[in-house]
């Protein structure tokens, strides 16, 4: 997860850099690995999502 492709391959929205409309949801897109159980931060970030995708649905 990075503003610049070359650091990240997802965006802060989640969002692959390179094809656009393709979004990964999960902890794969951690950018760093945690010590304790990812649950509940990829929880998070599939909401954080969800809120993205419906309010660019709604634009």
């Amino acid at each position: 997860m990075s503003k610049d492709p070359r650091d990240g391959v997802v965006n802060a929205d989640c969002r692959l850099h390179d094809v656009a409309n393709l979004y990964v949801a999960g902890s794969a897109v951690f950018p760093t690995g945690g010590q304790a159980n990812p649950m509940l931060p990829a929880v998070a970030l599939a909401l954080r999502l969800s809120a993205h995708l419906a309010q660019t649905r709604r634009a």
